[in-house]
């Protein structure tokens, strides 16, 4: 409840926001750079790192633009809700630590190659 609560005050400074719950944070930020045709810089580690597959509901990813970062602080803090900041967006490709592919070959493999290989 607190993170809906959260995400309904925040509206107005989100460019961008995603559920985690389905596919994980790897395909929540794969969706994202898609959907919104820009690139991301994403860096993570440890815990984070092993999240990349999780699908654990009541996380969501959100993008604002960092004259709203400190806004985006005080209402996590109204709400009691963890930030974590795994990276910026920007460019044409998404790159996640030392990887990186490109927004045009992420589309191809996310639209052809993946149904593809599942028959569809």
């Amino acid at each position: 409840m607190r993170l809906i609560e959260l995400l309904l005050d925040g509206q107005d400074i989100f460019e961008a926001a995603h559920d985690v719950s389905q596919g994980g944070l790897a395909a929540t930020l794969v969706e994202m750079v898609l959907r919104n045709k820009v690139g991301a810089y994403i860096s993570l580690s440890g815990e984070a790192l092993v999240s990349l597959m999780s699908e654990t509901p009541g996380r969501v990813v959100v993008a604002v633009d960092s004259a709203n970062t400190s806004t985006l602080g005080v209402l996590a803090n109204k709400h009691q809700i963890r930030l974590t900041k795994i990276g910026i967006t920007g460019g044409d490709a998404l790159s996640l630590n030392e990887a990186s592919i490109s927004l045009v070959e992420l589309k191809s493999a996310f639209t052809t190659t993946i149904p593809q290989l599942f028959g569809q």
